[in-house]
């Protein structure tokens, strides 16, 4: 594989850009990872496809009530089979309503931030999300004159990697699907360009 060649992007900037998507290519890596946590008995009372889809549909009604907004997909593909897929979320408005969930924080940085979400590796590729992130994905973000990225996760899995790649800087209580139980998630700001 050649993580280079094997990366497509989509870019969305109105909403007839979402009319074409496959969304069981695209999504693959989430769908499967969810049949994993099944199969597995690792189901944690939480649907990541249903929440992205939720995701992509408040999407659209941003982009339909023409909220400035910019929704990069990154996925990389293996044999025309989506193996890895991440979302980067760009806009004054979005990403003022994502920092003031974080207590004290500056917003002088909106301009050139971006939110990283629905971020899926399929298993047996797990392990080149940092060298995706690194080497393909924060230069063509750099490009587009992105300095930071944001990124809120609950999955103890994921949070070693974000660890790595920035710091911590706050925490959120979510409400698992049947909310029954919360969920402690984390807050991470990337630097990308250093």
């Amino acid at each position: 594989m050649n993580i280079k060649n094997d990366t497509k992007k989509i870019c969305i900037r109105q909403l007839s850009d979402f009319e074409n998507l496959d969304y069981n290519k695209l999504m693959y890596p989430v769908i499967k990872y969810g049949e994993e946590k099944l199969e597995n008995n690792m189901y944690d009372d939480w649907d990541e496809y249903k929440h992205t889809r939720k995701m992509i549909n408040e999407l659209q009604q941003s982009l339909k009530e023409k909220q400035d907004l910019k929704i990069d997909i990154y996925f990389l593909e293996e044999d025309n089979l989506v193996i890895g897929v991440c979302f980067f979320i760009k806009g004054k408005n979005y990403m003022a309503n994502f920092l003031q969930k974080i207590e004290n924080y500056p917003y002088n940085t909106i301009d050139n931030s971006v939110q990283l979400t629905c971020f899926h590796i399929l298993t047996e590729y797990r392990g080149i999300g940092t060298k995706w992130l690194k080497d393909i994905i924060f230069p063509d973000l750099i490009e587009n004159n992105v300095k930071e990225v944001y990124v809120k996760s609950s999955h103890n899995k994921a949070l070693n990697l974000y660890q790595k790649l920035g710091q911590q800087i706050g925490q959120y209580i979510g409400i698992s699907d049947n909310e029954l139980y919360q969920r402690l998630g984390y807050i991470y700001k990337i630097n990308i360009d250093n």
